[in-house]
């Protein structure tokens, strides 16, 4: 069989408030080192400083709740030592794209994510960056490092020396007080308060939950603890649900100025950056594909088929009855929760597959399998033709354990980034009259190699057990 495999799938080719009692240590835990200032008294509620809790009720939404006077103080802080960061297209004075950076250390270096800058770094001839400070000064950006992994990127502009911000390499604690500063939507330099969640746990890459609003151009923008310390870089949020953003470390933010201080040669060509992109996407995946445990399966009508596949991934299964087609589908889905960008529009390192276990309900067995044939066939695989080339696919039958299927492998390589592919396979079980599965396995931007010997554990983890 592994012979088998290798046949189908060998051929061409991311004012200050001093807290008192239980809270004031609480603050100090989270480094909250600023000067007394205002006490939280009855007088200090009264003045709406902060909010009175009230008996019997639930707290308010905490989007609802106006910002705290620490918030202000925090921004006002802040304010010098954070930039919007713009990407233009050719000589275009209408920005293609925009982000926020805060400055760190004492080299004059900015902080912000990677896939602010991306397409500035993959494509230096077609774009230009350039900064906006608070007190509206300009000028062209360079980028001297990335750390495409944990989506972060060091930039530099000549003279400009803004007042850096204080880092901590720690976590806050969960349920600390936090904060995240930014550029959203173009409305201006913007803060939100919020609540640090500790390390996200069934992450692969390390990222913390922040219960508070991040918002599109915050990207990039600094996230402060209680004190008014970076804590971590804004990266993400999760557009289905209320109030979940995603903050990278800031323990992540010193190995990266190490290599900003040797940055990228000027000689360097614009391929050989895209290859150390996608050398760095190539190690974060490494991590994903692990084999050494034995994939986690589930039991859905006699058929054992893979669920959890690694640490990585989550899953989770659902049932439906299609009465005016006389089926049953029971779904298995699972998925690494998130990838890395190698642009804006390319998230690469993401691993998904979807097992759907039908039963038919007194159908000839020739309308069973059209329907199963059907189910095959409505799937979508998404991919910009800018960015990957065509699949490319080999139909084969083939025995698995205990059950015989039809095999349908894809293949297709990236246009700009060597040794990435798409890799996807559509198994369909051929076993039974009135049962079946249709799975489907979809590997974005991997090693092929590394795709293919993934590619044999999932198959070799199904099974028909009666």
């Amino acid at each position: 069989m592994r012979r088998l495999f290798r046949k189908l799938l060998c051929f061409g080719l991311g004012g200050c408030l001093v807290l008192t009692g239980a809270d004031a240590a609480m603050a100090a835990e989270d480094h909250a080192v600023e000067p007394p200032g205002a006490q939280i008294t009855p007088a200090a509620v009264a003045e709406g400083v902060v909010p009175a809790p009230v008996e019997g009720t639930e707290e308010p939404d905490l989007a609802e709740q106006p910002l705290s006077n620490a918030a202000r103080v925090r921004l006002d802080r802040a304010r010098e030592s954070i930039v919007q960061i713009r990407g233009f297209f050719s000589k275009a004075q209408s920005s293609a794209f925009h982000g926020s950076g805060f400055a760190v250390g004492d080299e004059g270096f900015i902080v912000t994510n990677y896939h602010v800058v991306a397409d500035a770094v993959l494509h230096p001839q077609r774009y230009r960056l350039e900064y906006v400070t608070a007190d509206d000064r300009t000028g062209r950006l360079h980028v001297y490092a990335v750390d495409v992994r944990n989506d972060l990127a060091v930039v530099k502009a000549e003279g400009l020396m803004l007042p850096p911000m204080r880092v901590r390499t720690d976590i806050p604690r969960q349920g600390a007080r936090a904060y995240s500063i930014g550029f959203p939507l173009n409305l201006g330099l913007t803060i939100t308060e919020g609540v640090a969640n500790g390390l996200v746990a069934s992450g692969f890459a390390q990222r913390i939950h922040y219960t508070g609003a991040i918002n599109s151009g915050m990207s990039g923008g600094p996230a402060l603890d209680a004190g008014g310390t970076v804590y971590g870089i804004n990266v993400s949020v999760n557009a289905a649900r209320q109030l979940v953003g995603f903050v990278v470390p800031a323990r992540h933010i010193e190995p990266l100025l190490k290599r900003a201080r040797k940055p990228f040669d000027e000689a360097l060509s614009a391929q050989q950056v895209r290859d150390l992109v996608a050398q760095q996407a190539l190690a974060y995946e490494a991590g994903i594909f692990e084999s050494g445990a034995t994939p986690a399966t589930q039991t859905l009508s006699g058929y054992m088929l893979p669920a959890r596949m690694g640490p990585a991934f989550d899953c989770y299964t659902v049932g439906s009855s299609e009465a005016e087609r006389r089926l049953q589908i029971e779904t298995i889905s699972c998925a690494t929760p998130a990838g890395v960008l190698l642009q804006s529009d390319l998230p690469v390192g993401q691993v998904q597959f979807e097992h759907r276990v039908i039963r038919g309900q007194d159908l000839h067995p020739l309308q069973f399998a059209q329907r199963v044939n059907d189910v095959a066939r409505n799937y979508s695989r998404t991919g910009s033709q800018r960015n990957v080339a065509p699949f490319a696919c080999r139909d084969a039958l083939v025995s698995l354990d205990g059950f015989d299927a039809r095999i349908s492998t894809c293949a297709r390589q990236y246009r700009l980034f060597a040794g990435l592919y798409d890799l996807a396979v559509t198994v369909t079980s051929i076993n039974s009259t009135q049962r079946a599965v249709v799975s489907q396995l979809d590997l974005q931007g991997v090693d092929f190699e590394t795709g293919t010997q993934f590619i044999r554990r999932y198959l070799g983890a199904m099974r028909w057990i009666r």
